[in-house]
C-alpha cells in the first residue's frame, strides 16, 4: 500500500515537474520572441536557396535575397537577384487609449522560420505579438511596398487576406508539397493554404500552442504542440490518423526518414516515433534538450544537443556510433557535404566532423575571430559552400573543401 501511494505521489510530482518546464520552457522562447536580450537573440531564420540565391527572414521584419556569386566577389549591394523587402505588420486593433480616444498601435515584425521557395514564389510567415500572416513573395520582381503593403505583381497573396485579420504568430516555417503550403501556428492550429492562391483549404486545431515546423512523407503531415501532443494527419484533408500524448513537449522540429519521424523534447530525450501508427520505437537520453532538428542520412541520425554533444546514432537501435562535444551548445541544425558533417556550436565556432566517425577533417572556424557571435540558425549547404546566419546579421560562407570562411556579409549596413 505504500509503495503505492509513493508511486501514485511521484508520478504526480513527475507530471508537475513536466508542466513546470513547459512553462518556463514557453516563458523563455516568449522573451525570445518579444526581442528581449537584443542583438544576442537575432539570427533565426534558414536559408531557402535557388539558383545561386538565398532567401532568409530577419527579426527587424525583413525578408532578403543574397546573391552567393556578388558575395563572393564583393559587388555592391543589391547586385543581380538581390533584394531587401521589410514586411510591416498592419496595425492591430486597441492599442493606446485617451481622452481623444484610443489609437491602433503597430506590432514590430519578425521572421523566425526559414522561408521556402516554389517555382517563381517565396513563402515567408510572420511573427507579430499574437499575430501573423503568411506572404507570398515574387521573387523575381518583390511588389511590397514599405507599409507592407503587396503591389500584386504576379503571384504574390498575402493570408488572412484582410489587413485587419491574422492567423496566430508563426515561429516555425512554412513547408510546400505541390500545389499546398503547411503551415503551423501559435494559436494551436495546422493551416493548409493553396499555394498558387493563398485561399485557405482546411485547419487543424490541435490545442497548444505550435512553435516548430510542420513535417510531411507520403501525404501525412506530422505535427507536435506544446501540450505535449503529436500527430498525424491525412495532407489531404487534415482529418486525424492517430495521436500520441508525451511525456514533455517536443523542443525541436521534426525530422522524416523513411516511415519514422525523429525530435527532440524538453525532458532531455530523442526520439524515433513509427509515422505509420505512433508507436515510439526508441528515446535516446542526452543531458540538455535535443532543440535542434535531427539530421538523418544513411541509417545514421545526428542529434545536436544544447549539453555540448553532437550524437551520432544508429537510426534502427539508438545505439550511440560516436559523439563530439563543441565548445559550446548545438542549436543550430547541422548539414552534411558528401562524407563530412558540419556543424555550429552557439559560440559561432564551425566544426567539419568526418561523418563516419565524428573526428574532425579542419581545424575549427570561427565566423567571427574578434567576439562571439552567437549562430542558432540552421546552416544550408550548396556544393562545397556552408552558409551560416548569425545573431549579428551577418551571414557567412564557410567552404568545407579547404576549412576556411571565404566571405561574410552584414545585411545590418544595407538598407
Amino acid at each position: 500500500m505504500v509503495n503505492d501511494v509513493t508511486g501514485f505521489f511521484l508520478i504526480k510530482i513527475k507530471k508537475i515537474l513536466s508542466l513546470i518546464l513547459s512553462v518556463v520552457t514557453l516563458v523563455t522562447l516568449g522573451l525570445i520572441a518579444i526581442g528581449c536580450g537584443g542583438p544576442a537573440y537575432q539570427g533565426w531564420s534558414g536559408f531557402a536557396g535557388d539558383d545561386g540565391v538565398l532567401y532568409f527572414g530577419s527579426m527587424d521584419g525583413r525578408v532578403l535575397a543574397i546573391n552567393t556569386s556578388a558575395r563572393s566577389q564583393g559587388l555592391p549591394f543589391p547586385s543581380e537577384g538581390e533584394w531587401i523587402l521589410p514586411v510591416r505588420a498592419p496595425a492591430a486593433s486597441g492599442g493606446m487609449c485617451g481622452p481623444l480616444g484610443c489609437m491602433p498601435t503597430a506590432q514590430p515584425t519578425t521572421v523566425y522560420g526559414t522561408p521556402v521557395v516554389a517555382g517563381n514564389l517565396v513563402y515567408v510567415a510572420t511573427y507579430a505579438g499574437d499575430n501573423g500572416k503568411v506572404m507570398a513573395i515574387n521573387r523575381l520582381a518583390p511588389g511590397y511596398d514599405e507599409a507592407g503593403i503587396p503591389a500584386w505583381n504576379e503571384g504574390e497573396w498575402f493570408y488572412p487576406r484582410s489587413e485587419s485579420e491574422f492567423i496566430g504568430s508563426v515561429v516555425g516555417g512554412p513547408i510546400v508539397l505541390e500545389d499546398t503550403l503547411y503551415v503551423n501556428t501559435s494559436d494551436g492550429k495546422l493551416y493548409a493554404l493553396d499555394a498558387v492562391k493563398g485561399n485557405e483549404r482546411w485547419e487543424f486545431d490541435t490545442g497548444g500552442k505550435i512553435w516548430t515546423d510542420p513535417a510531411m512523407k507520403d501525404n501525412v503531415v506530422y505535427i507536435s504542440n506544446y501540450a505535449h501532443k503529436f500527430f498525424a494527419l491525412s495532407s489531404v484533408d487534415g482529418s486525424l490518423i492517430w495521436e500520441i500524448e508525451l511525456p514533455a513537449a517536443a523542443a525541436s522540429s521534426l525530422a522524416v526518414a523513411g516511415s519514422d519521424v525523429f525530435f527532440g523534447t524538453f525532458d532531455n530525450q530523442l526520439y524515433a516515433v513509427d509515422g505509420t501508427n505512433g508507436n515510439v520505437k526508441w528515446t535516446f537520453g542526452g543531458d540538455n534538450w535535443f532543440w535542434a532538428t535531427p539530421l538523418v542520412k544513411d541509417g545514421v541520425v545526428y542529434a545536436g544537443c544544447l549539453d555540448h554533444n553532437i550524437y551520432a546514432l544508429d537510426v534502427s537501435t539508438s545505439n550511440e556510433l560516436w559523439r563530439f562535444t563543441a565548445d559550446d551548445r548545438i542549436v543550430s541544425t547541422p548539414v552534411l557535404v558528401d562524407d563530412l558533417l558540419v556543424l555550429a556550436s552557439e559560440s559561432g565556432t564551425v566544426y567539419m566532423l568526418k561523418a563516419d566517425i565524428g573526428k574532425p577533417e579542419h581545424d575549427p572556424v570561427s565566423v567571427d575571430t574578434s567576439v562571439m557571435v552567437p549562430v542558432r540558425a540552421p546552416l544550408y549547404a550548396e556544393g562545397n559552400m556552408v552558409y551560416v546566419h548569425a545573431s549579428n546579421r551577418c551571414v557567412y560562407c564557410v567552404d568545407v573543401q579547404s576549412g576556411e570562411k571565404v566571405w561574410g556579409f552584414c545585411y545590418s549596413e544595407v538598407e
